[in-house]
């Protein structure tokens, strides 16, 4: 009786405790800008990172991983069948 006593209430701790911090955006210094004013070299975590953008995408960061309000949007849907399909 008593170790379901204390399973039951093992059970209500976890179901009363409050969900995991979903991951946090990281927090990005901007340590350049180009003549458009957008980010080009960032600092996240106290490593520098050049940004992703037109003509540089080996060795650079996604500016929305960087936690920065540019670059591609990801979907959050499938936009329909592969392009490899084509229209038949």
């Amino acid at each position: 009786m008593t170790k379901l006593a204390i399973a039951l209430f093992g059970l209500a701790a976890i179901a009363a405790a409050p969900p995991p911090a979903a991951s946090a955006k990281p927090k990005a210094e901007v340590l350049e800008r180009n003549d458009k004013g957008e980010a080009t070299k960032i600092r996240v975590d106290g490593r520098d990172y050049e940004v992703c953008r037109d003509g540089k995408t080996d060795g650079c960061i996604n500016p929305r991983d960087a936690g920065l309000d540019s670059g591609n949007v990801p979907l959050d849907h499938w936009p329909g069948r592969p392009a490899s399909e084509g229209k038949k």
